[in-house]
């Protein structure tokens, strides 16, 4: 709970001796007995508005006097920029003297002044206080004439003292693991920057070009844009620092011999929220940053200093993570108001951080983009998600990026087949190549001709035969295609990982050729890591399967958090992912029919060269696409995969074959992963 503190009221002014004190009401009994004036109602709400605009213009007072208290409102509101606050009139109290007195009514005015702080990033948060002005009445000039003093603005304030409001930020919530292990927490950095005032020439401010100059040589060394950092400092006032970059405490990228060579360069100790490691999942969990000017605009609960999360988890879950802001009003250094921080709230995740760790490393010297995810099928856990991108990207390979699955995407185009009555037993008829509309179809180089002709579906699916896929063009229609990735979980309407996310697309309008292509996901199809892995996940768990990367009371957390639209929206996807999580659209038979379907890719299938891999019998399934034309042809390469109550889609971006590129990694990961989840 917030406690709300106020100063104590100014004591009023010592009654005169022989003098009746009476309030409004008391007076209202004596009126007309005798020529005492009515209460200064109105001056008093007159000067209530002035101390809210510091505008005393309509207050009767003394000219100089005047002047101090329009000075003494103007030092007061200056820190609080557009804030006025909102002043009350109390009951007021006359001094009312005896008919022959030669002494003058007086008033008594209570004020109370409340400053709402809530455009100061404290929400349902108000400064409150309470001060007294004196009136006294003027016989001649019939009016009430206020006695001018600046502890009418705020008791114990001398008018020019500094007043200030410093801010800061609630301590940011953590991001989870699946055992409760914070993944995500605050860690020791250095924050390298200029300090300006040690960059000086002879003691005074050091020239813009002295400025630019050490801004260039310290974003040399930390490898940064140079102009930009130069027009930052140049930017700044002469005793600020200006960070350059947040490094890591245990980095070795800059030397402290390296910094003091630098005019006004230091680094300064901080924390900030981060990973174990600089490489671990940086997409997926996100960055956090200051905030920006353009941050300030869009939400006004954020102060210049803090920090927000910028991307990935700390960007989708910000609201969750991040604290309420603390703020402390003081006034010639003496406390008159505080609100504490509190702390964000942590964000649970599926994720397995020894896994993901094992998923990285194992697509990490690909020399183009890759994916690994690997989902718990029972549970719907996503417990890795590695994505590779040696070129510089926002966007996380394995749960964004879409690419034609290839010979993968025939888990899906089974299950059409088996509902259309063929069983894995079945005999089909697999042709070196075939045409649909004008377009040739073949099986990939070096397909063995003991396959060809006369074999059982069983025996088509292990040896990939592209040709039994596209010759059901005429007995399959896009929309039961559509239906049947849908209902091995691969549709962006029926799912929410509780990240962005894309499982990939199948178009329901697809024709002819265009279909028979479709069928062995070339065509227009196309999927992520994340999709092709809760297909294979489905076909494990013998039920739709909806995978999640952060808990679902997260996602609520979230959603509850945004503004009224976006909640809105976030609860009606929430109820119709909820509905359709449980209906299923796969039987326990069609699950047992593509497993069987699945069996034998490892014994004399595509992935039979693949080295024996310890534990259960591993169901697979690979699959290459062409990419790109002529010269510039190359292919994407899958492979999915189960063993026990693990799933995984390993996707390498320019590979060569699903099972000479995949098939090796594959057997990386499933040999350490049982000592991971043992």
């Amino acid at each position: 709970m917030i406690t709300v503190t106020s100063p104590a009221s100014r004591a009023r002014r010592p009654a005169r001796l022989g003098v009746a004190v009476l309030t409004v009401g008391t007076l209202a009994l004596l009126t007309g007995c005798d020529d005492s004036p009515d209460a200064p109602q109105a001056p008093a709400e007159t000067l209530a508005e002035a101390l809210t605009t510091g505008d005393f213009s309509e207050v009767p007072v003394d000219g100089a006097a005047a002047g101090d208290l329009e000075a003494a409102v103007a030092n007061l509101h200056e820190p609080f920029g557009e804030i006025d606050p909102e002043i009350t009139v109390g009951e007021i109290a006359l001094d009312v003297p005896e008919e022959d007195s030669p002494q003058a009514p007086t008033a008594t005015v209570p004020l109370h002044h409340a400053w709402d702080l809530s455009e100061l990033g404290a929400p349902d948060e108000t400064w409150e206080y309470d001060t007294e002005a004196e009136f006294t009445y003027s016989r001649e000039a019939e009016e009430w004439r206020l006695e001018a003093d600046v502890e009418d603005v705020l008791a114990d304030y001398d008018g020019a003292e500094a007043v200030g409001i410093s801010t800061v930020s609630g301590d940011r919530g953590r991001i989870m693991d699946r055992h409760g292990k914070a993944i995500v927490r605050d860690r020791e950095i250095i924050r390298v920057g200029l300090d300006k005032t040690r960059l000086t020439d002879d003691d005074s401010p050091a020239s813009e070009k002295r400025q630019r100059q050490a801004a260039r040589q310290l974003a040399e060394l930390v490898d940064i844009d140079a102009e930009s950092y130069a027009d930052k400092v140049v930017g700044y006032g002469d005793e600020a620092f200006v960070e350059a970059v947040p490094l890591r405490a245990d980095s070795d990228r800059v030397t402290a011999e390296e910094l003091e060579s630098i005019p006004g360069a230091v680094g300064r100790e901080d924390t900030m929220p981060l990973a174990e490691s600089s490489d671990f999942a940086p997409l997926l969990l996100g960055r956090v940053g200051d905030v920006t000017a353009e941050d300030l605009e869009e939400d006004e609960t954020l102060q210049t200093g803090d920090t927000i999360g910028q991307s990935g988890m700390q960007g989708t879950y910000d609201d969750v993570l991040r604290g309420e802001g603390g703020l402390r009003i003081h006034v010639g250094g003496q406390t008159q108001h505080t609100v504490e921080a509190s702390a964000g709230d942590d964000v649970d995740t599926s994720l397995e951080p020894r896994l993901q760790q094992l998923a990285q490393d194992t697509i990490a010297e690909q020399d183009s983009a890759a994916a690994l995810v690997a989902i718990k099928p029972s549970s719907g856990e996503v417990l890795a998600a590695a994505s590779h991108t040696p070129e510089s990207s926002w966007v996380p390979t394995a749960t964004q990026a879409t690419y034609a699955p290839g010979s993968s995407f025939k888990i899906v185009s089974s299950l059409t087949m088996l509902r259309d009555g063929i069983e894995p037993d079945s005999t089909v008829q697999c042709p070196m190549s075939t045409t649909v509309h004008g377009q040739a179809f073949n099986n990939h180089e070096g397909f063995s001709p003991e396959y060809l002709g006369d074999v059982t579906f069983q025996e088509a699916v292990a040896t990939s035969c592209n040709t039994v896929f596209v010759d059901r063009w005429d007995d399959t229609t896009s929309p039961e295609l559509q239906q049947a990735a849908a209902d091995l979980g691969l549709s962006n309407e029926l799912q929410d990982i509780g990240m962005p996310a894309d499982f990939g697309s199948v178009p329901e309008d697809s024709e002819r050729n265009e279909l028979g292509a479709n069928l062995f996901g070339q065509g227009v199809v196309e999927t992520s890591a994340l999709g092709m892995a809760t297909v294979v996940s489905s076909v494990a768990a013998g039920e739709t399967v909806h995978p999640w990367l952060v808990d679902p009371e997260d996602q609520q957390d979230a959603e509850e958090g945004s503004d009224e639209d976006s909640e809105e929206g976030s609860e009606g996807d929430s109820d119709e992912s909820s509905e359709n999580s449980e209906e299923s659209g796969l039987t326990s038979q069609e699950a047992e029919d593509l497993r069987t379907l699945l069996s034998d890719t490892v014994d004399y299938g595509t992935l039979e060269t693949m080295e024996e891999i310890p534990g259960a019998p591993v169901l697979a399934k690979t699959g290459t696409a062409q990419a790109g034309s002529d010269e510039d042809m190359y292919a994407h390469t899958w492979v999915v995969a189960v063993q026990d109550d693990l799933a995984v889609a390993i996707f390498v971006e320019e590979g060569e074959y699903g099972s000479s590129t995949n098939g090796p990694l594959l057997h990386d990961f499933l040999t350490g992963a049982p000592d991971i989840l043992e």
